[in-house]
């Protein structure tokens, strides 16, 4: 592995605007974003002073958080849950201690036990509640 750099405010800025994208479902029928996501934290990770658990600790956050929302596109939200088990992998990778496999396993039971409930149809969306 090469010298570690200090993160370039290029990289790291569209690392977190690709998780502002995935989040938000900007573009939910574009598959590749997820990968891009995942491979700008791995550069990240790699190749500047970026903690690598940092790294892989949000991107799983954002895929089980983007998943659970059932304001977003189920499809968009079924891929982020599809995605989770790589940052995950990262983390299996950085165990040096109890603690860590502890917070390993707690969020391998996160992903093992996600039950996705049905996105909320935009005639929902408009109708709103019936108390109003």
């Amino acid at each position: 592995m090469g010298p570690v750099l200090h993160p370039l405010p290029a990289h790291l800025e569209n690392w977190r605007t690709l998780s502002f994208r995935i989040r938000c479902a900007l573009e939910p029928d574009e598959p590749r974003l997820i990968d891009h996501y995942l491979a700008e934290g791995l550069y990240l990770a790699r190749f500047t002073a970026t903690p690598q658990r940092m790294i892989a600790e949000t991107s799983f956050r954002l895929l089980m958080n983007t998943a659970r929302d059932t304001l977003l596109p189920w499809h968009r939200r079924s891929l982020c849950v599809d995605q989770a088990w790589r940052p995950l992998r990262d983390l299996q990778a950085l165990i040096n201690s109890p603690a860590d496999h502890q917070r390993w396993q707690a969020c391998t039971w996160q992903l093992a036990t996600c039950l996705l409930q049905p996105s909320i149809s935009l005639t929902e969306l408009v109708q709103g509640n019936s108390d109003e």
